[in-house]
């Protein structure tokens, strides 16, 4: 008898089990059913809600304009970038010139592609479009802004144009030079006119690959690390290499400091700024009149360090201001000619002030001058700290 009771027992426990498990599966097939294909998928056929969801999620992703219709052309689903771009208003495509590219899919039933001009707003803009066949009823079209990339495009053009007019004329001179000095014969004097011509042709060539050399640093912000250094060296420094050019105008440039006794300390990439602050000065000195005074005034207000190189030249018409920091851009070319001048220095200036936190600002009047401001954040005590520990 025990033993038939063992066997009953683990019969019972089969049976148990058989059960459990027909349970379980059944559960799972209903689970199966619940979350079969019931939802129109976007790119073609059904789909569960959850696949549905994630695909619309995707698309919201993009910053690429989206946009799926059907063989008419008629908008089934599209993403935000669509609508931000004036492509899909209301549900509905607005650019002839897509629904025409769709067409085209849809009879060769292969991608095309083309450059759209789109009308509307304040200028024009293009955008390189592809529309393909994704199933027997459904065509996908992906937009691109092609603004941006004509923009840098025409600002290559334009640098490589300008880069190569502004070596083209100090070596021009150089080589005109030379060869003047070789017909001079034994004129010493007309010798030496023309060395000093070449010379200065040479210094304008060396400031020019100086420059150049600067631009290129400037898309290598890492290449520098920064440290806390008082405002004031800073300021010194910048008017300590301006001084063989402020000998040559007869110019004085003086500094005074608003922050008597108080601390100057920021935290910059120090050759960057010394840079920036030199190419003020010195733009201030040759666009001053011979003689004049520059005055570079530093002081601290809401937690920065105020800097304003102050000139009293031939000032920038109000136009013209916000064109100051271009690359290559010079109000005065002809003064820029005299002076050696490239077009550079406020661009350059511009970017090393901002890549340091700070801001740069101009207030000018023709006939009255002109001055720059530049505001850098003040360093925390702590690293003040920090660099008297290690001294």
């Amino acid at each position: 008898m025990p033993a038939v009771g063992i066997v009953v027992g683990l019969g019972a426990a089969l049976l148990a089990a058989l059960v459990a498990s027909l349970i379980a599966y059944q559960a799972g097939r209903a689970r199966e059913r619940d979350r079969s294909p019931s939802v129109a998928a976007l790119f073609d056929g059904v789909a569960d809600p959850d696949a549905v969801d994630g695909e619309h999620r995707m698309l919201a992703m993009l910053g690429e304009s989206v946009i799926i219709t059907d063989v008419h052309g008629n908008v089934i689903v599209s993403n935000t970038a669509a609508a931000e771009h004036g492509l899909v208003f209301d549900g509905r495509l607005t650019d002839d010139g897509v629904r025409g590219l769709i067409a085209s899919a849809v009879e060769g039933q292969e991608p095309v592609h083309a450059d759209i001009e789109l009308d509307g707003g304040p200028q024009a803009r293009h955008i390189a479009v592809t529309a393909q066949p994704i199933s027997a009823c459904r065509v996908a079209v992906v937009c691109a802004d092609t603004g941006y990339r004509r923009n840098v495009d025409r600002m290559r053009r334009d640098f490589v144009t300008n880069v190569s007019h502004e070596l083209k004329t100090p070596v021009g001179a150089i080589m005109l030079l030379s060869e003047t000095i070789a017909d001079a014969g034994d004129d010493v004097e007309m010798i030496r006119h023309f060395a000093g011509r070449i010379g200065m042709e040479a210094q304008r060539l060396d400031g020019l690959v100086r420059r150049l050399i600067e631009l290129g640093r400037m898309s290598n912000p890492g290449e520098r690390p920064k440290q806390t250094v008082d405002a004031r060296d800073l300021v010194h420094g910048a008017i300590a290499d301006t001084e063989v050019t402020a000998a040559a105008r007869h110019t004085d440039v003086r500094m005074h400091d608003g922050a008597v006794d108080r601390p100057l300390a920021v935290c910059v990439d120090a050759t960057a700024v010394h840079i920036a602050l030199k190419n003020l000065v010195e733009n201030a000195i040759n666009y001053s009149h011979e003689r004049s005074d520059v005055t570079v005034d530093v002081t601290q207000a809401d937690g920065h360090v105020r800097i304003r190189v102050i000139d009293h030249g031939i000032g920038i018409p109000q136009p013209l201001q916000r064109r100051i920091f271009e690359r290559f851009y010079r109000v005065d070319p002809a003064r820029s000619r005299l002076t050696g001048g490239t077009g550079l220095g406020l661009s350059i200036a511009n970017h090393h002030i901002r890549a340091n936190g700070g801001t740069i600002d101009v207030w000018s009047k023709p006939g009255e001058g002109s001055t720059f401001t530049v505001a850098l954040p003040l360093a925390g005590t702590a690293g003040i700290m920090d660099k008297e520990h290690e001294r």
